[in-house]
């Protein structure tokens, strides 16, 4: 059963629906579409892989729109042949933003939902057009009882590619409360943005130098959802660059995304912040599940296996990837140079690979433990990149705000402009470079994977044995406190920090 739910399209797909719900006669009018199914460690998704447009007779305009039964059975035939469940549109002409069912609407759909789910495996999809904004409300109709269909509502309705468009079901997520603590973020971009902003479930996968730069501005830009993954714990080598973190933090070692949330519930200027942490890395089932959970991801990683999975995600599950990376010039004590980057991993986007961002063929090596294997990376030139962690905060903190302008850009559209391209800064010589082009010919991930979902190959594992190893000193050295000491030192700390 189904509890939480919500959809996802590219801007393609939405492009193709508006282009045929958006009538010149202002008439209502209807469309089959195809899905796959998402899922997270909590919410399901349903992403709109295709549309089944009508032919002629298919469907009967009068005010309101009627489809003719040979409609729904091609229609239900195509996505039982693609393996795809099965989605209904409607248009509200002048409806604005998330559009609910009406008594009729609900008849409509209530009336083949259990045909859809005989013919195709998979339950329907419901979804509902405002055409005056181009909004979308939707539901997936489950079995309840014998003959008994009830639909859930979805959390939100989201279009992923040059721009990101999320449309909120305001029920089961309400805007926010305004607070003094806000005016000017919201003079910035108005009060409808900001809401939008403020209910994005926002992931941040590495809270390291620029993972946990990226929090603070997160937090106190008012965002009310965040979920942080890193299995690592802080160190002293990681005060020199790693923001709120203290030597008390490396002496009770404490895991970086515990001290992520410590930062993010200080920094929260919105009213209500609800932060999870996950101290798993993304390749394990149970992190790359929660990360499917998020609307969108901030990658701060530097390994290539990680950062296949969230180009994974970014592609096949629809869920936008922010990533950057920092490289350092350092030879002989001496600076030499500095670069950092910053782009969107999306549908229509160029793809973390194309990029040059990871080498395909170092992820079954970090897979196989070898990245973790002294004696390898010992083997590597002096300049490989895997070998090479020269990093100052200085740096960090130019990553973290090129990644931080990419999100807010594809999400705000400043003068309508979403997609600035891919961006690498030169320290030395102070120029950008810009990448406008997408995905090289042949890209599975823009290609073949595309919104597969849940029937993409698997690239996680059950076992990630620098995480392991990573939670069991930790579990290790916190059990070497004194009990007493164990048992109230969370109590304790939370009265100063």
């Amino acid at each position: 059963m189904i509890t939480r739910f919500s959809v996802a399209m590219t801007t393609d797909i939405a492009q193709r629906l508006t282009s045929h719900l958006r009538r010149a006669d202002g008439q209502e009018d209807c469309v089959f579409v195809l899905w796959r199914p998402s899922t997270g460690s909590r919410r399901t998704t349903a992403l709109i892989v295709e549309v089944v447009l009508p032919e002629d007779g298919d469907r009967i305009v009068h005010g309101t729109v009627d489809f003719t039964s040979e409609y729904f059975l091609r229609s239900a035939g195509i996505a039982a042949e693609e393996g795809c469940g099965l989605g209904f549109i409607h248009a509200h002409p002048r409806g604005r933003r998330w559009q609910r069912l009406n008594d009729i609407d609900h008849a409509a759909e209530a009336s083949f939902a259990a045909q859809t789910i005989t013919l195709t495996g998979l339950p329907l999809v419901g979804m509902t057009f405002a055409g005056a904004d181009a909004r979308y409300g939707a539901r997936v109709w489950q079995r309840h009882a014998p003959r008994t269909y009830i639909p859930t509502e979805a959390e939100n309705v989201r279009v992923v590619g040059e721009r990101f468009t999320v449309t909120f079901n305001d029920t089961l997520i309400p805007p926010p409360e305004t607070t003094n603590r806000q005016v000017r973020t919201v003079s910035a971009w108005g009060r409808d943005i900001q809401n939008d902003l403020a209910r994005l479930h926002v992931g941040v996968v590495g809270t390291g130098s620029v993972g946990m730069l990226i929090v603070e501005a997160l937090a106190r830009t008012g965002l009310q959802q965040l979920s942080f993954f890193d299995f690592d714990t802080v160190e002293n080598l990681n005060l020199d660059r790693l923001l709120h973190a203290t030597d008390r933090d490396v002496r009770l070692h404490r895991a970086k995304v515990d001290i992520a949330a410590r930062a993010a519930r200080r920094s929260a200027t919105g009213a209500d912040i609800r932060v999870a942490t996950h101290e798993l890395s993304l390749v394990e089932p149970d992190g790359f599940a929660a990360a499917a959970d998020c609307d969108l991801l901030f990658s701060c990683v530097d390994r290539p296996w990680p950062r296949a999975a969230l180009n994974l995600l970014a592609y096949a599950h629809l869920i936008p990837v922010v990533d950057g990376g920092i490289s350092v010039d350092a030879r002989d004590g001496q600076l030499k140079g500095a670069d950092w980057r910053a782009h969107v991993a999306a549908p229509g986007r160029a793809c973390m690979e194309c990029l040059g961002q990871y080498d395909p063929a170092h992820v079954p090596a970090e897979r196989d433990g070898l990245l973790d294997d002294p004696t390898y990376i010992k083997g590597l030139s002096a300049d490989h990149p895997l070998r090479r962690k020269e990093n100052v905060f200085i740096f960090s903190a130019n990553a973290a705000a090129a990644q931080l302008n990419q999100f807010l850009t594809m999400v705000t559209a400043p003068s309508g402009i979403a997609d600035t391209g891919a961006h690498l800064y030169h320290l030395t010589t102070g120029t950008i470079d810009q990448r406008l082009e997408g995905c090289e010919a042949g890209c599975l991930y823009d290609g073949q994977l595309r919104a597969l979902g849940d029937h993409t190959p698997v690239i996680v594992t059950g076992r990630h044995e620098a995480a392991e190893r990573a939670r069991a000193a930790r579990s290790a050295a916190v059990h070497r406190w004194p009990l007493r000491f164990r048992r109230g030192i969370d109590d304790l700390l939370s009265m100063y920090w």
